[in-house]
């Protein structure tokens, strides 16, 4: 699988495109982000509210953390490597908390350079996608291959990057139930070990649960408007 297509867009929708859209991720900070244009099949962005609540139900199957609580953007640990994607998913409960902060680790796994080995990329494509996301989607081992710049521009080719929560957003769907979960998340670049005062990235996560635990079903282009609008910031973030 390309992650790039035949017009040089990214088949992963971050928010990389022609037109500027400014979303402040942080107290009287503006991050300038761009706007995908969406590549063929692609989904039409979620409506999406600004105050959603997490949404209990059984707790069978779920790990304790104690009470569910407001997404910190961190759940895992620090690391942005496998064992953090997995202990997330892991200690997820069944809400749209849990959901938000599956999704937050996955994003925060795949979107960084160096680009994590064939092998890693290949345990998060079995574990925590899941058995109907799109093959190009789940493809990340031969995304990484065939990717020189996953940001196609935002960064330059070859510089070190990873994606800070601290200062971030999230925002759930308006449409999402108690085990189907779309989560929009922006998240700021650190780029070569200093968090940018100007780049930042989004997408929305279409999130199922399915064998007790969250997976991601596919990606799709972020409502970054609603994000930089009304957004729901981690409370604490990595």
């Amino acid at each position: 699988m390309r992650m790039v297509t035949a017009s040089g867009r990214s088949r992963w929708p971050i928010v990389i495109g022609a037109a500027a859209l400014v979303v402040a991720i942080s107290g009287g900070i503006a991050y300038t982000a761009t706007r995908p244009t969406p590549t063929p099949n692609a989904a039409a962005p979620s409506t999406a509210t600004a105050t959603p609540t997490p949404t209990p139900t059984s707790s069978t199957g779920t790990t304790g953390i104690g009470d569910d609580v407001a997404p910190t953007g961190c759940l895992g640990g620090q690391d942005r490597n496998v064992n953090m994607v997995l202990a997330a998913q892991a200690d997820a409960k069944q809400t749209t908390y849990g959901a938000v902060e599956t999704a937050t680790a996955f994003y925060r796994f795949i979107w960084q350079y160096p680009y994590p080995s064939a092998e890693d990329a290949n345990t998060i494509t079995n574990e925590v996608m899941t058995a109907n996301t799109p093959a190009s989607y789940a493809d990340l081992a031969g995304t990484y291959a065939s990717t020189e710049d996953l940001t196609t521009g935002d960064v330059e080719p070859g510089t070190p990057f990873h994606l800070s929560t601290t200062n971030g957003l999230w925002l759930v769907a308006q449409d999402s139930t108690a085990d189907r979960v779309t989560v929009n998340i922006a998240a700021g670049y650190v780029v070569n070990g200093e968090l940018s005062p100007t780049k930042v990235t989004a997408q929305a996560f279409v999130m199922v649960w399915e064998g007790d635990a969250w997976h991601v079903e596919k990606g799709e282009q972020p409502d970054a408007e609603k994000l930089g609008a009304g957004g729901n910031r981690y409370t604490r973030g990595c």
